[in-house]
């Protein structure tokens, strides 16, 4: 080989300073809670769920704020993701050129989700709901071409490096709410984690010899891993505190998630700041055990008294993350010469987080809804990976019938090391990356 390349080997050693965290979804999870669409124009506030069955996701006493007897729902959600690469070019004094890209990935991931909630009695609302989401949402294809040469063939095509790790998972969720006494309302809900579909690829497809690859000959690795997920359990409570003061609580216990035939891994690695990837090519893992950390929320929901009918959302989420672990298990105690034993005996260390959802209503006098939010996201694995989310949206009615939209945005830009480093070339030690997300959502609902 012209490259050196291990069957077993770390990718990518990430620095500081980045600011994404769409490589790292498989770890820590990446797209926004996607549930209704008033919920994604509040800025992914659990508030927008109030009185529907999407409440069952974050706090099931919010389903007490039914108006009607019986509603049910259903809608389309995707999210798009646009990713650039580029490395500067430098004249022979190392001065700064041009920015030269050498890679787009535009990808698209669709969901929909379903539900239903009847108030059985004056104090009891029970509601289900099934849906399929996004889990991990990372692909990337690189075109490589060859040295000029000829007068008609000057860039020939030498092949392609390609990385995805992507998957859906459906899940079922019921629960119920009751009203304890008239300002206090407790609720309590189960989700059922069925099996979703998921892709692991990890690829150099050589068409022909150039040293702008990776590998001189094609070197394929593909799985679809199966994954378990163990039932999440949540209850949670509304108090008004006034008549335009309310306060809502939950708390969440998340199941473990076991994952067999994975391909792609991101460890933990003492020596840099941000985990590292590696690739199972032996398949000396049976099995790993992620412990998901739990989650308490609690939110203010105020509408002050004014002409325009208005609302006022905040919302803040814990989630301790210095709990989480992944647990591996083996197929052998022969491991391979290239398999980094170190590294996965190494423990991560990530960090407690607040996620801080803020919404704001307008209702006008036709009776049409105008709604703002913004999330901020923090990742626990490093603050330089946080994201910040702008929402919007809006809600048309006709009867019985309601069409509610809404959409969301977000980008990002860090630097990121090559992710098929080519042994000998000369270039930055760092890549910049931009990537910018675009979310939308509707949701139909019919109210008996």
């Amino acid at each position: 080989m012209k490259h050196k390349y291990l069957l077993f080997s770390i990718l990518v050693l990430f620095s500081a300073g980045l600011k994404g965290q769409s490589f790292f979804c498989s770890l820590t999870g990446d797209i926004p809670p996607l549930r209704d669409s008033r919920q994604v124009a509040l800025g992914f506030s659990s508030w927008g769920t109030q009185g529907s069955a999407a409440a069952l996701s974050f706090n099931p006493a919010l389903l007490s704020l039914n108006e009607v007897r019986l509603a049910v729902y259903a809608g389309l959600n995707g999210v798009s993701d646009v990713e650039k690469r580029s490395f500067p070019f430098q004249d022979s004094f190392g001065d700064f050129l041009a920015d030269n890209s050498y890679v787009v990935n535009k990808n698209w991931f669709p969901g929909f989700h379903l539900g239903a909630n009847y108030r059985l009695s004056p104090r009891i609302n029970l509601a289900m709901t099934f849906r399929k989401e996004i889990i991990r949402d990372f692909r990337y294809e690189e075109e490589i071409r060859g040295s000029l040469y000829g007068q008609y063939n000057r860039d020939p095509l030498a092949g392609y490096h390609r990385i995805t790790s992507t998957g859906n998972n459906t899940a079922i969720s019921m629960g119920g709410s009751f009203q304890l006494f008239k300002s206090l309302r407790l609720g309590t809900a189960f989700q059922i984690n069925l099996p979703g579909q998921y892709e692991n690829i990890y690829e150099i497809d050589v068409i022909r010899e150039s040293y702008n690859l990776a590998s001189d000959h094609t070197i394929s690795y593909q799985t679809n891993p199966d994954v378990e997920n163990g039932i999440d359990a949540t209850v949670g409570l509304v108090f008004d505190m006034s008549k335009r003061l309310n306060l809502a609580m939950s708390y969440s216990l998340k199941g473990s998630t076991t994952i067999e035939k994975e391909l792609i891994f991101l460890l933990n690695d003492v020596t840099s700041t941000l985990p590292v990837l590696a690739i199972d090519s032996t398949e000396e893992i049976k099995n790993a055990e992620f412990t998901k950390p739990t989650e308490f929320r609690i939110g203010l929901k105020y509408c002050p008294e004014n002409l325009v009918r208005t609302s006022f959302f905040l919302e803040a989420v814990y989630q301790p993350w210095s709990d989480f672990k992944i647990d591996y298990k083996y197929n052998d105690d022969s491991f391979a010469p290239d398999f980094q034993t170190d590294l996965f005996a190494s423990e991560f260390s990530l960090n407690d987080i607040w996620k801080i959802h803020l919404g704001i209503e307008y209702e006008f006098f036709s009776g049409v809804p105008f709604r703002l939010g913004f999330y901020h996201d923090p990742n626990p694995i490093d603050g330089g990976l946080d994201r910040n989310w702008f929402t919007a949206g809006t809600s048309y009615k006709w009867d019985h019938l309601s069409l509610d939209i809404a959409a969301s945005f977000a980008n990002s830009e860090y630097d990121y090391p090559d992710l098929f480093p080519v042994e000998g070339e000369e270039r930055a030690d760092f890549d910049t990356v931009r990537e910018v997300y675009l979310l939308g959502i509707l949701t139909l609902n019919y109210a008996f």
